[in-house]
């Protein structure tokens, strides 16, 4: 029986003469299109964000902060003040403007947040002085529109407790809230000082809720006390009282965006993206959108220690706030960090900064720190007065950004698998859809504490290899039919799916 040739194998000759095509280009485009995601990611990516290098003030104070232990992961400046018998002795830590490289200085600017409300609560202590207002007045005294309300009902001294049994939040701004702190913007701005009165007049008052911490309430304190001293506003009447007298120059409250100072630094969150600025008339009083330095702060700080602040008697306790807390007309009364005394503080946060205030008034000192992220800056306040770690951010926040991390990168596979085999389009556009929300996802609540954009760019490295292979096959001319040949009713509602996934997480941030 003769030898089969070539011919008659049962190998084609036309198939084996075809050259096999060369894996090489794939893996060169697969490879290109990483590396160039990973820069992406580290260049224009998430921030990690901890404290740079630059210092200014005092270098032994700043040494001693920079040295506290634990993690500054979270932070992009610190500028800090230690008040004492000597004087005020400050330091700035890290970069606090991209645009403006360097530490912050005294007279760097920076929002405040509810610190705003022991000036509020001194206002009300110099009204009672000067016979405006008692402390045991209904607010409908100040306020007629509130005549024959609950909320006309509650005394003065109750809302600055924050015992009055109204809520934290007016009805406009509390809409607000449930999609401003989602959409990265301003809960406040809705709210004008009318408005503040007119949801005061259907809200709910319940005597019997105990403590609540109400920004509400203080601010319609602070309009009673507008109202009771025949001011214009608010503004006006901080600056003819207090931050005037005090020579606190540089502290100001923004009613609208025009009026917030040129040279504020801008706010973070965790991720490095920029937070919104907070302002909005109405709310002015619990400090939506104050602006300060750590100078004019360290005069208010001092004004209180010795007894020249006008309406110092707002730091004397008048009503417990909570476990081993008192509260006086805002300002607040509890153990030192140490346990060896008393300190009387408040802190404060707006969309992108953290603030810390306190006051040892036996001792006569008094420390202060602004932060220009979310991260908490009590935390420095504590490990400076006793040696203990800084905790960092929790480590449930920490987790569950590496589980998203985890879920973007395998969306990313997904889409380059299908990609490598992709005999339709629709499945492939999908998957990249879902990859895109995976992305997203990850772009804002991914471990930004702890690591930089890197990261980000690691996810996206599968889905830029995905559309690199698909755009390869469309190059080099290889049709595909845009439905698969099974199951195509299946593919429709899982991309209108990803797409409404993917374009409510960019709404949401």
């Amino acid at each position: 029986m003769p030898s089969p040739t070539l011919t008659d194998s049962a190998v084609p000759a036309a198939e084996i003469s075809r050259p096999r095509r060369s894996a090489a280009p794939l893996l060169a485009a697969i490879t290109g299109a990483a590396i160039v995601a990973v820069a992406i990611g580290a260049a224009v990516g998430p921030h990690h964000q901890t404290l740079g290098s630059a210092q200014t003030g005092d270098q032994a104070f700043a040494e001693s902060i920079r040295s506290l232990p634990g993690s500054f992961d979270g932070f992009r400046s610190l500028s800090v003040a230690e008040i004492g018998p000597d004087g005020t002795t400050f330091a700035g830590l890290g970069d606090a403007d991209p645009a403006r490289p360097g530490a912050p200085g005294p007279d760097t600017v920076f929002e405040l947040g509810s610190i705003t409300k022991t000036f509020t609560g001194a206002l009300f202590a110099d009204a009672i002085d000067r016979g405006e207002v008692a402390a045991d007045d209904h607010l409908s005294q100040h306020l007629p529109a509130l005549e024959g309300t609950p909320a006309g009902e509650v005394t003065l001294a109750s809302l600055s407790q924050h015992s009055s049994g109204l809520p934290g939040l007016g009805a406009t701004a509390a809409e607000s809230a449930a999609t401003a702190l989602l959409l990265n913007d301003n809960a406040y701005a809705s709210t004008t000082t009318e408005q503040l009165i007119a949801d005061a007049a259907d809200a709910p008052v319940d005597p019997e809720q105990g403590t609540v911490y109400s920004n509400f309430a203080v601010s319609l304190l602070g309009t009673a006390l507008v109202e009771a001293a025949g001011a214009d506003d608010f503004a006006t009447l901080l600056e003819d009282r207090l931050t005037g007298p005090l020579g606190m120059d540089h502290t100001v409250v923004a009613a609208t965006a025009e009026e917030v100072p040129e040279d504020a630094v801008p706010g973070f969150l965790l991720n490095g993206t920029r937070a919104p600025r907070w302002t909005g008339e109405g709310y002015l009083p619990s400090g939506s959108s104050t602006f300060t330095t750590a100078s004019d702060l360290a005069i208010w700080a001092q004004a209180n220690l010795d007894g020249t602040a006008p309406g110092a008697a707002a730091l004397e306790p008048t009503a417990p706030m909570g476990p081993g807390t008192e509260i006086g007309w805002g300002w607040m009364t509890s153990p030192s960090f140490d346990g060896d005394g008393t300190q009387t503080w408040h802190n404060g946060g707006t969309g992108g900064f953290r603030t810390f205030l306190t006051l040892d008034l036996d001792a006569g000192t008094a420390f202060l720190a602004l932060s220009n992220t979310v991260a908490t800056v009590d935390d420095v306040a504590v490990a400076y007065g006793t040696g203990t770690p800084i905790p960092g951010p929790p480590e449930a926040y920490v987790a569950t950004g590496w589980i998203v991390a985890a879920l973007a990168l395998l969306f990313g596979v997904i889409a380059l698998v299908r990609a490598l085999r992709a005999r339709s389009w629709l499945p492939s556009i999908s998957d990249l859809v879902w990859a895109t929300f995976g992305l997203l996802l990850l772009w804002n609540s991914g471990p930004w504490s702890s690591v930089g954009g890197w990261v980000w760019g690691l996810a996206l490295a599968p889905s830029l290899a995905a559309v690199a292979v698909l755009a390869r096959r469309g190059a080099k001319g290889q049709r595909m039919p845009f439905l698969p040949a099974r199951r195509a009713w299946l593919w429709w509602p899982v991309l209108v799916i990803g797409i409404a996934a993917a374009v409510g997480v960019t709404f949401l941030w």
